[in-house]
């Protein structure tokens, strides 16, 4: 089957795509605690998400790490909070910190885990169109490293990229996690 090359046809292949796939999570989350482990993370918070449905899930973290999740403010701003803060349902189904959840300052993120419904082999990532997670990234510092976590199979050759898209600095798959090289 040919990849196609427009965002929205990517999208809806890649959910085509997801849904016949077995999604490893535990081989996921053996390679972030390595990742994780060889990363000085001082009194950083791991940024991590809670899973909608088909993503890797990547909970099991949350209680082994100093751990941060999003939260989706009216108008998709994401803000950041405590993962251990009591939480609310979204309306896609995943749990989120509730409104009134303490909140992380972004500069003390250290590492930030990201999901996507597509990643390419440079980093690229491939959302669910809304620029949520471009707009958070864009306001961590250039330094922190940024994961892509997706199964293997969801990792292309070239995804089109736009000028506010953030490219990761690792990706995250079943078999490890592995630095991204620039072009």
């Amino acid at each position: 089957m040919e990849v196609p090359t427009d965002k929205g046809s990517l999208r809806r292949w890649a959910g085509d795509r997801r849904r016949h796939l077995t999604i490893e999570s535990d081989a996921v989350v053996a390679g972030l605690r390595a990742f994780l482990r060889q990363h000085d993370l001082g009194d950083g918070w791991v940024l991590t998400y809670r899973p909608m449905a088909g993503e890797i899930d990547l909970d099991p973290l949350l209680t082994e790490q100093r751990c941060a999740v999003t939260r989706t403010r009216p108008g998709g701003v994401l803000t950041v909070h405590p993962a251990d803060a009591p939480t609310e349902r979204h309306r896609y189904g995943y749990l989120q910190p509730v409104a009134d959840a303490p909140l992380v300052p972004v500069e003390e993120i250290a590492v930030v885990l990201v999901p996507g419904a597509l990643f390419d082999r440079h980093g690229h990532r491939l959302g669910h169109g809304m620029g949520y997670y471009d707009r958070l990234l864009a306001r961590l510092a250039p330094e922190v490293p940024r994961v892509g976590v997706v199964p293997a199979a969801l990792v292309i050759d070239d995804l089109p990229v736009e000028p506010h898209d953030i490219t990761m600095t690792h990706l995250a798959t079943e078999a490890g996690v592995t630095s991204i090289r620039s072009r």
